[in-house]
């Protein structure tokens, strides 16, 4: 197994959330009516994404804030890999991580609306071809979106079965070149292993919960992921240069971003992935986190979330969007990602982390397979979302900074 992919696991393709206290549902909260950002123009976020950068030593960093119906600065800055003079754009693309799971639970919610799926439906009604244990029949969809269906987490290829994680890196990759092909022997992989807990009593992360949601979708779509994703979400809302698969840069796109590991024995200094290189998230995990896109077209997402939320969404109706949006579990960190070991309470939707702030409930995920990181905050109490992402796996302080001083928030 390559020695970067064994030491890091996949530990950043988690959802991580920082949850603290709500008292006012989704709309405008009275007592804020006059709050602002304090960033409002490019130039200005511009200047902050430069101090972020060399403050974080990250190659590449963007960063983008809707407020209202409006992207009102965006910005991306920096190198493609870390010291050399090739600069991105705003074209660029990075890759998101596991906010691509919000984008799955909106094809589920599109499917549900139709009729093609419930919440409540069973895996054996939704997977009725796919031989299962016992133990999962019953389990959900609404478990799955929730990470409570016992499925394996793999969250760390470290604390996986060896044999298993070979099974899920190498061998059905290589045997199943066509990824809907992958996520189904996936599927039959995953439900044939016994349940990391009863499904349906404990929230445990799982990044192959999500393909199996992915493998449901299509069975009940007879489409590819991947192409429902670009039809029912990208050209609608006009994210030219979203797609979904592999890394942003490769031997046949080399002017992308490239994403950095960050060495143990050098920390000071990110090391740039090579465009061959052999750790590579296997495309039955794209449901998982597969996307990549402009800091713009992120925006538009972000944008389209939270107008949804006013009932102003393209893609599904207000309430839709607030069952994505709605707390359906409450859980400890330490159980939710057992490697991690923080004692903190936290709520998730469906593809989403749920802060309960004083203002009205924050929705917020971030992502990273290690190599990028990604943030996404929806606000509709304040009437802003703020985007951002960096091509370093250590890009979370500085989203964090960027986010405090555009905002004026904690």
């Amino acid at each position: 197994m390559n020695r970067k992919l064994s030491s890091m696991g996949i530990r950043g393709m988690g959802l991580i959330a920082v949850i603290v206290v709500m008292l006012t549902p989704f709309g405008i909260a009275s007592t804020m009516e006059n709050w602002q950002p304090e960033i409002q123009n490019s130039e200005s976020l511009t200047d902050l994404l430069a101090e972020a950068r060399e403050l974080y030593n990250q190659p590449a960093v963007a960063a983008a804030l809707v407020y209202g119906d409006s992207i009102i600065a965006e910005a991306t800055i920096g190198s493609i890999v870390y010291g050399e003079e090739k600069i991105v754009n705003e074209k660029s693309r990075f890759h998101i991580g596991s906010t691509t799971k919000s984008m799955t639970a909106v094809l589920v919610a599109m499917l549900v609306s139709e009729g093609k799926l419930t919440y409540d439906m069973t895996l054996e009604q939704a997977l009725h071809d796919i031989p299962m244990r016992d133990e999962y029949r019953n389990a959900t969809i609404h478990d799955l979106l929730c990470n409570k269906a016992g499925i394996i987490a793999f969250q760390m290829t470290t604390l996986e079965d060896p044999g298993v994680v070979e099974k899920l890196t190498k061998e059905i990759p290589k045997a199943y070149p066509d990824p809907t092909d992958q996520r189904r022997e996936v599927t039959k992989l995953a439900l044939s292993l016994e349940p990391i807990a009863e499904p349906g009593t404990k929230v445990i992360y799982s990044n192959v919960g999500w393909p199996i949601i992915g493998y449901i979708i299509e069975q009940a779509t007879g489409q590819s992921y991947e192409k429902l994703l670009q039809e029912r979400i990208f050209k609608p809302l006009r994210m030219n240069t979203a797609k979904i698969g592999g890394w942003p840069a490769s031997l046949s796109d080399p002017d992308q971003p490239r994403g950095h590991y960050i060495d143990p024995e050098n920390k000071a200094e990110p090391t740039p992935q090579e465009l061959d290189d052999e750790y590579v998230l296997s495309s039955w995990m794209n449901p998982s986190g597969g996307v990549h896109c402009s800091i713009h077209d992120y925006a538009l997402y972000a944008r389209e979330h939270l107008a949804g939320l006013q009932g102003r969404g393209k893609l599904l109706t207000q309430s839709e969007y607030e069952t994505l949006h709605t707390i359906h579990v409450r859980t400890n960190i330490r159980d939710m990602y057992p490697h991690m070991k923080i004692d903190r309470e936290a709520m998730f939707g469906y593809g989403w982390g749920i802060a309960e702030k004083d203002y009205g409930d924050l929705s917020l995920g971030a992502g990273s397979g290690g190599t990028f990181f990604a943030q996404i905050y929806v606000y509709p109490a304040l009437n802003f979302a703020f985007v951002g992402f960096t091509n370093c796996g250590t890009g979370a302080p500085a989203l964090r900074d960027t986010y405090q001083k555009v905002t004026g928030l904690d």
